[in-house]
This record gives C-alpha cells, structure tokens and sequence, in this order.
C-alpha cells in the first residue's frame, strides 16, 4: 500500500505529464524539473486558441484531489515541499485554475506554509535570475506574466479556502499581495482574469468571517477601473467587462463606500462600455462565429443586467442622493443618444436605479437633488420616443422619480400639506396607487403638474433650457414632446423660475428653426404661458431683443395678442416703455432719456399688435394714453432728425422710427374704431403733416378736430390724459399735452365735462410761461373755449396776459393773442379795456398788409372792435393811426378773406374820425360795382377832409403794387388811377413818375386781370398827370417792366 508522500508524488506526476515528456524516474522528474523548465515545456504543449477556455474537468478534479490529499497530511514539511512543487507546474491557464483550487483547499489547514511558499515563489517576479540565461527577452515577460497571474489567483483562492479566524487578521495582507502582482506590469487577459476572480475570492472570504470592510477597497477599485478602461469600445468578447462589473458588485458589499469621484469615474467608464455594446440584433448575427465561440446572447444580455446590479450595489453601499446623482449625471447623456439599442439601455437603467431607490425607505433623500431637472427633461422628451418600449420606460422612471420626491417631503406633508415653498402640493402617493407606473406614458404635460411645484427655480430654468435645446429635434416626436414639456411647465411653475432674459433669448434664437408646425405652435403657447405670470418681463426682453421686431419677435407679439388674457394686459406695459418709464411704476415722475431705445422698439411692438383685429377690445381703455404718447413720440423722433419745412425722407420708408411711430398711430385709430376719421384724416394729409416737422402741430390740430368731430366715446379721457401730460417732467411731453388740452377745446362737449374754471386756471397759468409753444397752444385753448358760453367765470384776468402776448415779436404768439382778443371782447365787451385799444391799434397796423389770410383778418378784426371802444377823450391821439389805415382797408376791401372784417372797421373809422357827411356809397360798398367809380367817390371824399395825407396814401399804394396778392395790387392800381387827379399839384416830379413806372411794370402782370386794371390805371394817371412824365423814362421803362413782371410770376 502507497502512503502518504508516494501518492503524492504520483499525482503530482500525472499532472506534471502534460507540461513535459514523462523521464524514467517520475518523483526525480517531479522533484527536478525547474520553473523555466516548466515554462518551455508549456510553450511546446500550448495549443494556440481564440481566447480563455475553462479547463477539463478531469484535470481540475485531479487537482482537487491533489489538494485534498496534501490538506489532509499532518507532516508540514511535506505540505511545503509539494506546495513548492505544485507551483512549479504553472504553464496553461487550465494548470493555473487547477494549481489554485488546490491551494485553496491546502489553505483551510496549512496557511502559513501556503503564505510563505507563495511568497518564496513571488521572489522569482522580483528577481527573475532563473530566466536570465534562459529565454529571451520576450519570453521572460510572459512567463513573469503567467507567474503573476498564478500568484494572484492563489492568494485569492487562498484567502477563500482559508479558516475564518486565520483570514481576518490577513486581510492586509491578502489585498497587498494582490495588488502588488498586479500593478507594475502589462496586463493581459488572463492576469486581468485572475486578478479579478481573486478580488472576488477575497471579497467572499472577508464576508464569511463577518468583518465589514475590505482593506485598500479604493486601489482594488482603481485596478477594476483600468481593466474596464482598457477593454474596446463596442466589443463582442465581454467576458473581462463582465467580470469587472461583477466584481465590482461584490466588493459594494464591503466598506468603505467609494469617495465620491471614484464612484463618479468607476460609472463612467462602465456604462461607456455596456451602453455602447453592439446591439442585440447585431449580436445575434455574430454570436456563434468562429472569431466568437464563446459568446452567447445570454451572457450579452447578463453583461447588461450586471451592469445595472453594479449601479445597485453602488447606491446600496451610499444610499444617499449624492450617490444617485454620482451615477445619473452619467447615465444622462446616453438617455439621449442617437441609437435606439443605447438610449433604451440608459432609459432601462435609470429605471431600474429610481425604482431600487423609491423602494428603500433607508435611502437618505434629505439632499438637494440638484440633477432633478435634467433628469426629469430627459425622461420626459423619451416618453414621446419612436421606440414604444422607452416611452414606457421613461413614464415608469419619472412616476419612480415623483415616488422619491414625494417620499422625500413625506415628513413636510404629515405636518402640512404644503411643500418647501409654501404651496399645497397637489398629488399625493395615493394618487398613484391605481394608475400604476404608465401613469405619465403618453401624457408629458401630466409631468409638469406631478413635479412643477417640487423643483427649485435653477431647476426649473435648466428643465427649461433643455426642452428649447430640443424644439428643434430632427425626431418631430421629440421637438413636439419638447413643446408640450415647455409650455405646461412654464404653465406650472414658469413664475418661480430663474433666468427669464435667457429662456426668452432662446426660445427667440430656436423658434425661426422649428419646422414642425405643431412644435411652434406649442412653443408659441409656451410664450403665452410665461406671459400669463411674467408679462411685464417678458415684454421688456422682447423689446431689448429686437428694436425692429423682426419675424421672430413678431411671431410672440402676435402669440401673445391672439391670447385674450395677455391681448388685454399687454398694452400697458407696452404704453410704458413707449413712454420710457418703468412697467411697474405708477406715476410718471423721470424724464424720458433721448438716447433710449426702449420708446422705439415699444412704437414698433404696437404697430404690430395694434394691426391685428384682436386688439380692438384691448385698445378701448387705453386708447386716449396711446394716442398722445404716441403723437408724443413721432414728435421725439422729428426732433432728433433735421429740421426743415419738407417732409422727412425717412417718413416713406417703413423700417424707420417716423414711419413705425405713425403706422403705429393709423393702426391703432383704425383698431379703435375710427375708420371714417381714418380716411378723412389720409385724404386730407394728416400723416404728410405728422411727419414734416413745420407742420407737425398743423397735423395734430387736424387729427384732433377730424378724430372727434362725430365720435366722442374716447373725448373725455384724451382731454384727461393731455392735462396729465402738462405736469410731466419734460418739456415736450408737456407740449404735447399742451397742444391736445388746448386744440380739444374746439368740441364744445370738454365744457360740460369739465369745470371751465378748471380749464381757465390751467389756460392762464401756461399762457405767462416763457416757452413759445405753450403760450400759443395756451391762447389757442383760450380762443376756442371763449366760443362757448359762459355765465359768470371771470375772464379779466387775461386781458393783460393777451395785450402783452399781442405785442410779442413772436408772430406765432401775436397772432394766436390777436385772434382770441376778439372772442374777449365779445364777451366783455371794448368799453372798459380803452388803454387796451390805445396801446394795441398802432400795433394791428403792420398785420394789415400779412401774408397770413387768418392774421391780417383777425387785425383788421380787433382793430375795428378796439376803435369802437375809444372814449370821446382819447380819440384824438389815435387819429394818426386811423388815417393809415384807410388805405389798407380799402385794399383790404377786395380780399375775400378780409373784406368784411374790412368793411366794418373801415366805416367805425370814418365814424371815429366824425365825418358825418360821408355819403352813403363810400360807407355801404358794394364790391360787385364798378370800382372806379365807387373807388373815385371814395378818393374824392377823402380828398376834401385829409388831403395832406395824399403822399403817404400814394406811397402805400405803391406797396400794395407790389403785393403777392392779385386782388390787392389790383385795388391799388384802381386807388392810383381814382387819386391821380388830385396828384398833379401835390406830388414831386420824381414821384410822379416813380408812379408811373410802377403802373407801366404792373401792365406785365401774370393776372390778366390785374394787367388790364393796371393799363386802365395808368390811361387815367397819364390823363391827368401826364405832362410831368418825362418821355425819355419810357425806354428804360420796357426793360424794367419786363425784369419786374418776371419777379412778380415768381
């Protein structure tokens, strides 16, 4: 019978037969045979194979049998010499397995010897002098690789074979020695293979003996990092991935937990790997190939599903939320990717980790889920996916994620139903309860009501963000999911979220490239939803976007007037910045800014919005404030161009500030209601005027009588509205407010709205201002209201006022205050206000001659009505004046503008001068007569009571010759003929022909009229003064009549 050491030698030479040709002696061969011998006698044996194949179970049982016999001897020297002997044998990797499971049944009894024969044989990687003089070079590193391999794999069987109590002081020990073979050296599968097998191996130990943390956990991590780093992208030979992610599930079950950048890197790198897999499509077309014998679909598929117990294990060793944002702010970016097989493996796998998470009640949620946006856009948008099977998957994560959010405020809502910023919270677990997970499939907007009051404002903004990012997905699925994920959510929480100016911006540089008309139209909506809680902001970065209001911003203008919530407030913030103020101000108490833009841009906003049909309701209340600020505004816009009596160029072309502010003005008349004032007001050149800066007050007069003339729904609140702008800040607004208050005064209607002695005091107090305009807008309120009636409001006090205003050399101002005096004195009478008269008629004089029809009326006018009022005493020192005046009345006399204010002051003059015996034809003239006869009564008249003054009335006649008027130089020519009987003796011979010439140049007039009285006129004068002409003059006469003729058809 063998014993115990025989039967040992004999195995050991069995094993030893397939690394060398068997010698004679078996135990000398087994005894004899050195490392290198061993390592060449592999090299001759090994059989070349596509990869790692288990070794024969015949083999590893023989092995185990080894191990058992040489567990079971009680002789230590025995068990050392063999254990050095049976390290030897390394050669394949099935000699490797087996050498292992031997050591590792050896280790339950004789640890120390198996610790101290692996370290003896560890020397040879230190000192590799066996190999020297052996192989080459290249050999040594594959056999120093094998030896490795071997070593680490022992240690590892070692530690798991080994007594509880002998491996809980060794763990150190167990871990270093396997980190020491590993590191430093390249490493090719099968060191990869046995290096992780024997963390495995540890890891198992380490838990049988009950101890709870695992020495250099973090370096064992590192290492695992590196193998699946190493590993190719999209591999079909997964076994090292495998096994690294298995491995590392197993060492989640011992402490320490990872350090938060290692787990973050450990992620990554796995799930690049896993996720990036070939599809499983493809892998059925490779597997069983001969480049892939090994692989199976199962095993593919256990590859995936191990991964995922690998994030698990992860979370379970740290169930924290910092943990699960570790892992989710790498899973993230797969949920997006552009394969199908990868974006449902991320979608599956976040899944699969929220549903772990909502299911463990230990799990610690009391941190700040920062990534709970992101995520939840993620999922969201993968609910419309066009693979059905994420969509439902990404329901069933988001209904898990809202599971852990509310789990998290679940001790908030037993005390309060009410989350962490005061809300009720609106869904609560049960709800859940019968819906089940596909409660959100097919139902995004169904998201923004479960968590929209559960995000924090950053959030919201970065859900936000991402959901633009996506309207424009070339998937219309998913850009329409991203409109409907925009526009419920800003719907829900778009109140609280932060960075409004950017999502704004954004959705501005997006919108002009969604195609898909159901997207913008969402997109659009989510515009409207925003509005709905942040208008004004809203309205101030659409005007800061676009000054223009290009088709971009247009499209939201448009989006939010179509709306009837919006259409209805957005005028005011709108009126504000087109009156540059503040939106939320109250009052107007800040003085425009000429450089701002803001006014523009808002003038640009309403001439659209005002041009759509469904701002007509809207515009109703605000109709008065947008008529003067808008007017207001075309007047700043002709301010800051050049000024001239030509209309502005810029006016015609509809991309300027001018053409926009009045478009802006026709639209919204127009939308308000005013469409026969609208046409009126184009027919008669009310815009040309508006837009020409000498006649821009002349446009407003026009607008402002045509606007109301019928319709005065809108009456009280413009006159309103204008006294508000009379105490603004800047100096024209307050004019413009000026020109409305006083030119609105032409509807009788203002003085019963109004209290007149209101009206009164806001008239005097702006008429003794030293601004120009507003004295004029103010004398011109006073004229129209002094053409209604009155009862008892005392009007004295702007008597002197208007005298002082009547006498400025403003001719604006003077002719305004000339024609109120009138109205005056209508009602309070000439009689009392004499020293008015005295200081005022010499001054009317010089306005009888005015190129201007209504100033030289209103003169003649009030000089008739002052004369009347002269006392009996005072006549005599007016008398002067009153005699230059004849002249002009009698020209006036013929001018259809002035010929009655002229007949009436022209007989209050003989009655002032108390020519009594005036015959009837020279007071009650008759136009239609033969003027030189009635013209001839007149000068014959005069004649006998103020022949004196014939030269001075000869030399305004003259004047009047060269009037631009025809019916004055016409009169005049009549007058010269009439008086030149009455010349020949009391003229100068240089006057007498200086009259003359000037009749001989009136015979080229371009009135035929005028020439032919003209030629009448000098017959008569030639008649009766003719011998004092000098015949030489005529010659020089032609030429000049010809050079004046041309002057005069100028």
């Amino acid at each position: 019978m063998m014993d115990e050491k025989e039967i040992l030698d004999t195995i050991l030479a069995h094993l030893q037969h397939s690394l060398q040709t068997p010698s004679t002696d078996p135990k000398q061969a087994a005894r004899g045979q050195t490392t290198a011998d061993s390592y060449a006698a592999s090299q001759k044996t090994a059989a070349p194979s596509w990869g790692w194949q288990a070794p024969s179970q015949d083999k590893i049982a023989l092995y185990k049998y080894y191990g058992m016999k040489l567990r079971d001897s009680s002789s230590k020297d025995l068990v050392w010499e063999h254990l050095h002997m049976l390290l030897r044998l390394t050669g394949q990797d099935e000699d490797r397995e087996g050498i292992s499971e031997a050591v590792g049944l050896v280790a339950s009894r004789h640890l120390p010897e198996i610790l101290g024969a692996l370290r003896n044989y560890g020397q040879l990687v230190i000192t590799r002098k066996t190999l020297q003089q052996v192989v080459p070079e290249e050999q040594r590193n594959v056999f120093e690789r094998q030896l490795r391999a071997t070593l680490i794999l022992c240690y590892g069987q070692a530690a798991f074979g080994a007594k509880p109590e002998e491996i809980f002081p060794r763990a150190e020990l167990f871990v270093s020695e396997v980190l020491f073979y590993f590191q430093g050296i390249y490493k090719d599968e099968a060191i990869k293979r046995c290096f992780l097998k024997s963390v495995v191996l540890i890891t198992k130990a380490l838990q049988h003996c009950r101890k709870e943390d695992i020495p250099r956990k973090t370096e064992l991590v590192i290492c695992i990092i590196e193998v699946i780093d190493e590993e190719p992208m999209g591999s079909y030979t997964i076994t090292i991935l495998h096994q690294a992610i298995i491995t590392i599930s197993s060492l989640t079950t011992l402490k320490p937990p990872l350090d938060s950048h290692i787990r973050s890197d450990l992620v990554s790198k796995s799930i690049e790997k896993v996720f990036s897999l070939p599809s499983l499509k493809m892998m059925k077309l490779k597997a069983g190939s001969p480049m892939h014998p090994t692989q199976t679909q199962d095993f593919y598929q256990q590859t995936v599903n191990a991964c995922n117990n690998m994030l698990i294990g992860l979370l379970s060793e740290a169930p924290r939320i910092e943990s699960l944002q570790d892992i989710l702010i790498h899973t993230n970016g797969w949920i997006e990717s552009q394969k199908i097989y990868e974006r449902e493996r991320a979608v599956r796998s976040t899944n699969y980790i929220l549903k772990f998470v909502s299911e463990h009640f230990n799990f610690n949620t009391t941190q700040e889920f920062s990534l709970l946006g992101h995520l939840l856009v993620l999922l969201s948008l993968r609910i419309a996916d066009s693979a059905e099977d994420i969509g439902m998957q990404a329901a069933e994560a988001i209904y898990y994620l809202h599971y852990i959010i509310m789990g998290k405020l679940a001790s908030e809502m037993e005390k309060k139903s009410k989350n962490k910023k005061g809300n009720v919270v609106k869904w609560f677990r049960e709800d859940f309860f019968v819906s089940g997970p596909s409660v959100f499939f097919n139902n995004i907007a169904k998201v923004a009501k479960a968590f929209g009051e559960h995000l924090t404002p950053s959030q919201i903004s970065e859900l936000v963000l991402r959901a633009i990012d996506n309207l424009t997905h070339e998937e219309k699925a998913i850009s329409r999911g991203a409109g409907v994920l925009l526009s419920s959510f800003l719907q829900e929480c778009g109140a609280d979220m932060e960075d409004l100016p950017m999502v704004i911006k954004e959705i501005y540089m997006h919108l002009p490239d969604i195609t898909d008309s159901v997207t913008k139209e969402e997109t659009l909506k989510a515009v409207r939803n925003l509005a709905s809680k942040r208008l004004n902001g809203i309205v101030d970065i659409l005007l800061e976007i676009s000054l223009e209001c290009d088709n971009s911003v247009a499209e939201m203008w448009m989006a939010l007037a179509y709306d009837p919530y919006s259409n209805i407030r957005i005028i005011g913030p709108l009126l504000k910045r087109l009156q540059d103020e503040e939106p939320l101000s109250e009052v107007s108490n800040t003085r425009r800014h000429s450089k701002s833009l803001m006014p523009i841009a808002a003038t640009n906003a309403l001439c659209l919005i005002l041009s759509l049909p469904e701002s007509e309701d809207a515009v109703q209340g605000k109709f008065a404030h947008l008529l003067i600020a808008l007017v207001t505004q075309i007047y700043f816009v002709i301010g800051t161009g050049r000024r001239g009596s030509r209309r502005l160029s810029d006016a015609e072309s509809p991309a300027t500030p001018l053409s926009s502010a009045i478009q802006a003005l026709k639209n919204l008349i127009a939308c308000a209601g005013y469409i026969k004032e609208y046409n009126l007001l184009g027919t008669q050149g009310c815009w040309d005027m508006l837009a020409t800066p000498d006649k821009f007050f002349e446009g407003i007069f026009l607008l402002i009588r045509c606007l109301f003339a019928s319709n005065k729904m809108h009456l009280k609140q413009t006159f309103k509205q204008a006294n508000t702008y009379l105490r603004r800040p800047d100096v024209k607004e307050r004019t413009i407010g000026m020109a409305f208050f006083a030119e609105l005064l032409v509807h009788m209607q203002i003085g019963m709205m109004f209290v007149k002695q209101d009206i009164l005091d806001v008239l005097h107090e702006w008429m003794v201002q030293a601004c120009p305009l507003m004295q004029v807008f103010s004398i011109r309120g006073l004229g129209y209201l002094l053409k209604h009636s009155f009862e008892d409001e005392a009007l004295e006090r702007f008597v002197n006022p208007l005298l002082t205003c009547s006498l400025d050399t403003d001719k604006n101002i003077a002719k305004e205050s000339i024609k109120t005096f009138r109205n005056l004195f209508w009602h309070l009478g000439t009689e009392d206000f004499a020293p008015v008269g005295m200081t005022l008629i010499p001054h009317l004089l010089q306005y009888f001659n005015d190129e201007d029809n209504e100033l030289r009326g209103s003169a003649i006018g009030l000089f008739g009505m002052l004369l009347k009022g002269v006392k009996n005493s005072s006549k005599q020192s007016l008398k002067e004046e009153v005699s230059k005046a004849f002249v002009p009345l009698l020209i006036q006399l013929m001018d259809p503008w002035t010929r009655e204010f002229s007949k009436d002051a022209f007989a209050t003059c003989i009655s002032y001068m108390n020519w009594g015996d005036v015959p009837k034809d020279v007071i009650n003239i008759d136009p239609s007569a033969n003027l030189f006869y009635t013209y001839g009564n007149i000068c014959k008249y005069f004649m006998r009571k103020n022949k004196q003054k014939l030269p001075e009335m000869v030399a305004q006649m003259l004047e009047y010759l060269k009037s631009r008027f025809s019916s004055h130089r016409e009169a005049a020519a009549i007058l010269i003929g009439c008086s030149a009987q009455y010349m020949k003796s009391d003229l100068s011979t240089k006057e007498i022909e200086d009259i003359y010439i000037a009749l001989q140049e009136l015979q080229a007039d371009h009135e035929p009229t005028v020439a032919k009285i003209a030629f009448e006129a000098t017959e008569e004068f030639l008649r009766h003064c003719g011998n004092r002409v000098n015949p030489a003059i005529t010659p020089s006469t032609s030429v000049r009549r010809s050079s004046t003729a041309s002057e005069t058809r100028k």
